[in-house]
């Protein structure tokens, strides 16, 4: 066992301090932190990659309960879909980095001139062992609240931004189940000054035009061009703008995605 510096043990308490955690053992979560590459280059017995298998496992269970209970007319594909957005490694990357968690990552030399602190695989890794450590000492029901409070909930606010949301996954699925077809995008205009660029971008379903975005990438422009593609062939009014809080289809709307099917009439 290691034997923790004082800094370094300060730093974990603080973290733990910050959200609330009753979690009395640092080193697990000493351990949670630890990179392999750390661990390679001062021949540690361990690093943070068997509580990251554990945290995956366990962060899937949970979101799939929230889920389930968040959104009770979703139908199972929709549920996926934003089940792997929530706990996507982009998403999970980017809440690590807004709770600190870079900051307690030990990495080595190597890692460290190459700018790992800053990859979002790396910190939704991290994020994931952290799930794994908190876990082993406090059980489900001890991290539940937390997971809902500071990963799903704001998971599902980036998941509502062009960047995170997979849209273009889900308007793909509909053009092959529909037409045996893709959907083609198309960069239709540029313009901006080469550092500062926006890309127009049109999406196509069976030679028809559904949907346009715009957007400082072409995968941010396509992503929202197949947003409001998805948006008009799956509400019945065919057509109109998004409200800011899509997917809405998630707990209102279209039928065919979301509703349970409708129970046999039994009598009294």
């Amino acid at each position: 066992m290691r034997i923790l510096k004082p800094e370094r043990a300060e730093g974990l308490m603080r973290f733990l301090n910050r959200y609330n955690l009753p979690m009395q053992n640092l080193d697990l979560l000493d351990r949670a932190l630890t990179h392999s590459s750390y661990a390679f280059e001062h021949q540690l017995p361990y690093d943070n990659e068997r509580l990251e298998f554990l945290g995956d496992a366990v962060l899937g269970l949970v979101v799939s309960e929230y889920l389930y209970h968040e959104f009770p007319r979703a139908r199972e594909g929709v549920l996926s879909k934003y089940k792997a957005t929530i706990v996507s490694r982009p998403v999970l990357g980017k809440r690590a980095q807004e709770m600190g968690i870079g900051d307690l990552i030990l990495l080595g030399k190597g890692e460290e001139n190459a700018g790992a602190r800053e990859r979002p695989t790396l910190l939704g890794s991290a994020l994931e062992a952290v799930v794994g450590a908190l876990y082993l000492e406090l059980g489900i029901t001890g991290i539940k609240r937390w997971l809902v409070r500071e990963v799903f909930e704001p998971g599902r606010q980036m998941s509502h931004t062009d960047e995170y949301a997979d849209f273009k996954s889900l308007l793909q699925e509909w053009a092959q189940k529909n037409f045996q077809t893709v959907p083609e995008y198309e960069v239709v205009s540029e313009s901006g000054p080469d550092h500062s660029k926006t890309f127009e971008v049109v999406v196509r379903v069976n030679g028809e035009i559904l949907g346009h975005g715009e957007g400082p990438r072409k995968k941010i422009a396509e992503n929202q061009a197949a947003m409001r593609a998805y948006w008009k062939v799956t509400h019945a009014n065919g057509g109109g703008v998004p409200p800011d809080d899509f997917p809405s289809f998630l707990n209102k709307s279209t039928p065919a995605e979301t509703e349970e099917p409708p129970q046999a009439d039994v009598g009294n």
